[in-house]
């Protein structure tokens, strides 16, 4: 028989909700439908972000020629988003339980647009690079509010399915994002890229004013003190071991990712004008599979779903960091691969994460978690950065097939870590 996504059963849910509060909390008093209007919005508003955080990479070769940089000076460019929207999720450990779940999503998310648009502006390596530290300070707090939206509105029995469209955000960004940015950073100037997330975010701002309802979602607001958010999280064993995985996990993925399009178009020979056919069909293949994955771990349970896809991410790393000259067909075959097999961890190990908490405390843990995700993500870049070298006359990169086994060696970790975690709300 099938393991279905297990319940909370500890204690009843008037004992978790009293009736006043389960009249207020929008799981009890919000229609289904609307539930999916949220979400929709959510991932829209996650599109922007990862839009803005993807098209770093595709368009690392031209800022590279364009700036006179090194890949280790781009790894900055990429790493500083990162490294703020850490700092910022930690921030947002403090005080996202204490304040309307609605208005921090607004707040945020208008906070980034603003960054975006100083993207758009920036005219040197330095004015960019403050730019991409104030867009990613904000990141860093939109993605922790949505997952926590997210536990708030969805019970544990329908999360997966919720969270594997939410995560769908990644792969529209790929399908549709990136290579609508790099046709204008090709045709008007890398500029209109960042132009373009700001129309798009400002749509998904107005959206999320009218449909993301408003009140104090937490419920249960910590009087014990400023830094309880922190100090709970991290004495809470489980919770750790949440933090732990995610850190593992994207060390995984951040040591190969961000020089994939540029080893790609210097070691293989691969054309840069088929970049965006990278994104377009892998990033519709994760949006198949992201809503698949998201319905098996509702049917079969993430727990067992993450034992069984946990580790398969990790061979097409592998086969992408050794390929040498190959076909387009081949290396689209692989890269894809690594975004449908990314999708295929990511979906249930999120769903184990966010469920690995008391709903009083998700608000904090999930921008503590994006905090560790964040600065998990600028490290690892920074490690590939120094990894990876330029050859003579900067016409190949040297060092990449080494990012391989800091993947493996992170992912296998990440693996055995995540099986520790007890999901419980």
């Amino acid at each position: 028989m099938p393991e279905t996504t297990p319940q909370p059963s500890a204690r009843p849910i008037d004992a978790v909700y009293p009736f006043e509060e389960r009249r207020a909390h929008p799981r009890f008093s919000i229609h289904p439908s609307r539930r999916k209007w949220v979400l929709a919005v959510l991932t829209l508003i996650m599109f922007s972000t990862t839009m803005d955080y993807m098209v770093m990479m595709p368009l690392g070769p031209r800022l590279m020629e364009l700036f006179g940089i090194t890949p280790k000076e781009f790894s900055f460019l990429v790493s500083i988003y990162s490294f703020s929207a850490g700092i910022f999720g930690l921030l947002g450990s403090l005080i996202f339980d204490r304040l309307d779940r609605k208005v921090s999503l607004v707040a945020s998310f208008l906070g980034f647009l603003i960054g975006t648009l100083f993207c758009a502006y920036a005219h040197e390596v330095q004015t960019l690079l403050i730019a991409r530290a104030i867009t990613g300070a904000f990141a860093g707090l939109l993605s922790g509010i949505c997952y926590a939206i997210i536990g708030d509105l969805f019970p544990i029995a329908e999360r997966g399915l919720a969270t594997g469209k939410l995560l769908t955000s990644y792969s529209l960004a790929s399908i549709i994002g990136v290579p609508t940015g790099l046709y204008l950073s090709n045709h008007i100037g890398w500029h209109a890229t960042f132009g373009s997330i700001v129309v798009v975010g400002t749509f998904a701002l107005v959206l999320a004013i009218q449909v993301v309802p408003k009140g104090r979602w937490n419920l249960s607001v910590d009087p014990k003190g400023f830094f309880s958010g922190i100090t709970e999280n991290a004495l809470d064993p489980n919770a750790r071991n949440a933090l732990l995985t995610t850190l593992l996990m994207v060390h995984s993925q951040f040591v190969v990712i961000p020089f994939i399009s540029a080893y790609l178009v210097s070691n293989t020979g691969f054309p840069s004008q088929n970049l965006p056919h990278i994104y377009l069909l892998g990033g519709f293949m994760t949006v198949v599979s992201g809503i698949l994955m998201g319905k098996t771990v509702d049917r079969f349970g993430a727990r067992r779903t993450f034992t069984k896809t946990g580790l398969l991410f990790l061979i097409p790393v592998f086969f992408i960091t050794h390929l040498g000259q190959a076909s387009v067909g081949m290396t689209l075959l692989i890269t894809t691969s690594i975004f449908v097999l990314s999708n295929f961890r990511s979906v249930p190990a999120v769903t184990i994460i966010s469920s690995s908490i008391p709903s009083s405390r998700r608000g904090s843990f999930m921008s503590l978690n994006t905090c560790v995700h964040q600065i998990g993500a600028a490290s690892a870049t920074f490690l590939a950065g120094s990894v990876v070298t330029e050859g003579a006359g900067a016409s190949a990169m040297h060092g990449f097939s080494n990012t391989a086994y800091l993947s493996i060696t992170f992912g296998v970790l990440a693996y055995f870590q995540g099986r520790r975690i007890r999901m419980i709300s």
